[in-house]
């Protein structure tokens, strides 16, 4: 098994939007209809050491190899459900066009033998 590491600098003046975003439209179009294996989503809170910092959300999707990963998330891009929750999130007024998202980063792990998740 793999594991995809999504990790986005959400504005965090728009971050409970974007939280509402992907609970009611991403998660369940993703999880729902194609099958993805998500195992946690999680977002950075403000501390009493200080602010969120600006990689603010993480969420993590199980794989059982590389080629899966690739496939299925061609198949969720390409298709007309995910098009449409993915333009709530398109803003033309921000520097990149999106209203949430300010970068996007994507690793892909694998676990270590000790690792209870195998």
């Amino acid at each position: 098994m793999l594991y995809e590491l999504r990790s986005y600098d959400i504005d965090p003046e728009r971050i409970d939007g974007y939280l509402e975003w992907a609970n009611s439209r991403a998660m369940p179009i993703l999880m729902g209809q194609f099958g993805f294996r998500v195992q946690g989503f999680w977002h950075a809170i403000e501390t009493s050491d200080g602010p969120a910092p600006p990689t603010n959300v993480h969420w993590i999707i199980a794989w059982e190899s590389e080629a899966e990963m690739k496939e299925r998330w061609a198949i969720a891009r390409a298709s007309d459900e995910w098009k449409a929750a993915m333009a709530e999130t398109l803003d033309p007024e921000q520097p990149n066009g999106r209203k949430y998202h300010r970068v996007v980063q994507s690793k892909l792990l694998a676990p270590i033998p000790a690792s209870p998740l195998q």
